[in-house]
């Protein structure tokens, strides 16, 4: 069966938890310029401060991710149950015949796969982010001792192993969000949602490869920037949130 074309229930999910992420971002940015030492050239992750904030707010997208997406479901539990899951395959067909081409997208059970996929996605990647993050943060740890102890290494070839080693820590969230928007382009035999999708894994792989780390100056504070960390959060955030308006631009139903 399909229900309501005038529901948006995945799209509403996605763009809840993309403007999450967007306030999330702004906080993390907040933070930073309050918190950071103007003069300092250590990174942002070895702050004790920032670090045990940057791990709450992770923990608190989660949770949000978490409730956006159960609540999502149980809305559409609620209207795929008011018929019986013995009539719902006839439902379906009358409504193909006597509704047409002002049907849903997608049937009821095809958007709530989806909707588990990207509740897997959302929640796992953020997992993921929060572990990588503590593995990099130990690593960035030894690095910087290591460079301290050393004559043989420079700042400048700090900077070159922090900017080629960043992209690890991304790669596998940006991977998993890439792979919602390539299954949901299969879904719904959208060719331009799996283009997108290869194009943002190309310009990740050459940032990770090829761009080099820049350092601009911000209002007196020394800000570095990484691509592949932009290119990630620009995906998570802006990303997510021009998908949620394409899908419900564009998609009955969804």
């Amino acid at each position: 069966m399909y229900t309501n074309a005038k529901k948006h229930i995945l799209s509403n999910s996605i763009m809840m938890v993309a403007i999450i992420k967007v306030l999330a971002a702004l906080c993390e940015a907040g933070l930073r310029f309050i918190l950071q030492k103007q003069s300092s050239l250590s990174p942002d992750m070895l702050d004790t401060v920032l670090w045990r904030s940057q791990l709450f707010i992770s923990a608190a997208q989660i949770i949000l991710a978490t409730l956006v997406f159960f609540f999502a479901w149980k809305k559409l539990d609620y209207y795929i149950s008011l018929i019986p899951a013995e009539d719902r395959k006839e439902m379906g067909l009358l409504q193909k015949e006597f509704i047409g081409d002002k049907i849903a997208s997608l049937s009821g059970s095809s958007v709530s796969r989806l909707l588990q996929l990207w509740t897997v996605i959302f929640v796992g990647s953020e997992l993921i982010y929060v572990f990588t993050s503590i593995m990099y943060r130990r690593f960035i740890s030894i690095l910087m001792t290591a460079l301290s102890g050393s004559d043989g290494l420079s700042d400048g070839t700090f900077v070159m192993l922090y900017n080629m080693t960043h992209g690890f820590k991304y790669i596998e969230m940006l991977c998993a969000i890439l792979l919602g928007v390539v299954m949901t382009g299969i879904f719904l035999s959208d060719p331009y949602l799996r283009i997108a999708s290869l194009v943002i894994l190309v310009l990740f792989m050459l940032a990770f490869g090829v761009f080099q780390m820049q350092t601009v100056s911000l209002m007196g504070r020394s800000v570095g920037i990484v691509w592949t960390s932009l290119i990630y959060h620009a995906t998570e955030t802006i990303g997510l949130f021009l998908l949620s308006l394409y899908l419900s631009r564009k998609y009955r139903g969804l």
